[in-house]
């Protein structure tokens, strides 16, 4: 049954794409990537997903043992990086199998303007047969567990577009700052909850449209017991209710 949806508004800013200023001087679209540089070194390794006549590589970080759950991870606009396979690594240590996905076919940006030219340029149609082959193969490599889909900005539009588009293989969905869909006819062939964080100070996905969302998802069937603002340690918290929502829609009692 779908019954959540936390729309957490957090006091954070998430800068990709935004055309605003950090400091009311420096452009956000100036901004270097905040997090790839300090990411550990991946603790995991790649694969190749069969994707039509092609092949897509993905990057596989395996828990210990057989896998609690599984997650198909979605990059954001930066691509493919370090920062997003310590993630999937994150979630191994938690028990999950996690599969990266790449939608740029290798390519990675180092700065916002190429990052940009990438998102812009990205072949729709190849992502939705990489998320349809990287589902496919969580499928066979899960041992049975329940799989849910996670991005990150351009990436948590991707995972709510990859429940969409297969969510007879999806049991749960995970958006990060992604763009959200105000269609209650679409969002009602979800089979599984969804968990939403936007930041309350994103120009960009405002939380006039998250609150559009969460109508959606309303009339769709879905309940909303919660949501809310936090500061502080906004990044550490989202975190952690990501965490929790896995848990208990992902892991058998």
């Amino acid at each position: 049954m779908m019954v959540l949806v936390a729309a957490a508004l957090i006091a954070q800013a998430h800068v990709h794409g935004d055309a605003g200023t950090a400091d009311g001087s420096v452009p956000m679209s100036q901004l270097p990537h905040p997090l790839d540089g300090q990411a550990p070194a991946p603790k995991g390794s790649m694969t190749k997903l069969r994707v039509g006549n092609e092949t897509s590589d993905a990057y596989v970080a395996r828990p210990q043992g057989k896998p609690q759950g599984a997650l198909l991870v979605v990059h954001e606009w930066w691509g493919l990086n370090d920062w997003v396979k310590h993630q999937s690594d994150q979630l191994a240590g938690q028990g999950y199998l996690a599969l990266a996905i790449d939608l740029y076919k290798g390519q990675v940006a180092t700065d916002p303007k190429q990052a940009a030219s990438l998102m812009q340029a990205k072949d729709e149609k190849w992502g939705d047969q990489v998320e349809e082959a990287g589902l496919e193969w969580l499928k066979q490599n899960a041992q049975g567990a329940k799989v849910a889909t996670i991005g990150w900005c351009m990436g948590g539009g991707e995972s709510l577009k990859a429940s969409l588009n297969d969510p007879k293989d999806v049991n749960a969905t995970v958006i990060y700052y992604g763009m959200p869909v105000a269609d209650a006819a679409k969002l009602k062939t979800l089979r599984g909850p969804v968990l939403g964080i936007w930041a309350n100070k994103d120009r960009s996905i405002t939380p006039d449209k998250v609150a559009a969302f969460d109508k959606a998802l309303t009339e769709a069937g879905f309940a909303n017991p919660s949501g809310g603002r936090f500061n502080g340690e906004a990044a550490k918290d989202a975190w952690g209710k990501t965490l929790k929502f896995l848990d208990a829609n992902l892991k058998s009692k």
